[in-house]
């Protein structure tokens, strides 16, 4: 007997022109999403409004990005933990980023432009405004799609007009030392839901129930779509916020892009999701609150960061 296969994660279409909300093709994959979520806390979307073309693009920019000046970089600051400049540092020497908060507005992706490149950049901001406005799109269409298949479909336009999309560009440089596996360490996302981008390079993984890792490949329109600590919260813990890494797995420089969409308001369990079965596990989360949280040093001691900001102990 040969060895099993290993785990792969579901991959879900989402390019079909007839998936429109109330129709057969909807309500299938939206019944796809929750069952992918369920098990593995994430899926691969197929999405091919972004061509490879605007992947090429985009990416050309992220490289050129990184090019740019350090005393420039640092001047990318926002008001919450998480939505600025990270350099390399002693945990992850590896890695450096830059982000632009509510990437879906031209005027913020022009203001970045222009503290990253005070002459002038030709082609990023309109480059990356239809990159970062499709993927706010995808991201809308799997959230309406979460609620729909959990029954509170009329519920979700509350959550989401709360929501904010955060582009972040991330650089993983090659280690000296070609044994260092790890350029980040295991990590569940603060945010949300997640949708990361890779581009030649892979290295992404995610972690099953099992505890086996998946490697999640590099192919062009296809992206990893992931729960973060907010939708896990929101669930009751029917989904899982992903466990994920990144590993060294080619001698080169590994650049990706991130979707991050942050709840700017409260977030509760709806009553329709707490029942006998499943007793309500969480106190509303102030996200801001959570946000900042998660980046103190009194989180890190924590087995989980999201139940002990918010979590509700149950009597068995």
């Amino acid at each position: 007997m040969g060895c099993p296969a290993p785990p792969k994660l579901p991959t879900i279409n989402f390019s079909a022109e007839d998936l429109k909300p109330g129709s057969s093709s909807w309500l299938s994959t939206a019944k796809q999403v929750r069952s992918a979520l369920e098990e593995y806390s994430s899926f691969v979307v197929q999405y091919d409004q972004i061509s490879p073309e605007l992947q090429n693009s985009i990416f050309g920019q992220a490289a050129d990005l990184f090019e740019v000046p350090l005393e420039n970089k640092v001047k990318n600051v926002g008001e919450r933990p998480y939505h600025g400049y990270v350099g390399p540092h002693p945990g992850i020497p590896l890695y450096e980023s830059l982000c632009i908060d509510n990437v879906t507005s031209p005027q913020a992706t022009l203001k970045f432009q222009n503290l990253m490149w005070p002459a002038g950049k030709k082609n990023f901001s309109e480059i990356t405004d239809s990159f970062g406005q499709l993927l706010a799109d995808l991201e809308r269409t799997v959230g309406q799609m979460i609620f729909d298949s959990f029954g509170v479909g009329n519920e979700y336009e509350t959550v989401a007009c709360c929501n904010s999309h955060l582009l972040r560009f991330t650089k993983y440089k090659v280690p000296e030392d070609t044994n260092t596996a790890l350029r980040f360490p295991m990590h569940t996302d603060s945010n949300l839901t997640t949708i990361v981008v890779q581009h030649d390079v892979g290295g992404l993984e995610v972690k099953t129930k099992e505890g086996d890792w998946i490697n999640i490949e590099s192919v062009p329109s296809h992206f990893l779509f992931m729960a973060a600590d907010g939708l896990q919260v929101w669930s009751n813990d029917r989904i899982k916020a992903c466990q994920h890494r990144v590993k060294h797995r080619e001698n080169r420089t590994r650049y990706s892009l991130g979707l991050f969409t942050f709840n700017n308001g409260v977030i509760q369990v709806p009553k329709e999701l707490v029942n006998d079965e499943h007793p309500l596990l969480y106190n509303p989360c102030d996200s801001r609150g959570y946000t900042r949280f998660h980046a103190s040093a009194e989180s890190k001691k924590a087995a989980s960061r999201i139940k002990a900001y918010c979590g509700i102990e149950v009597e068995n």
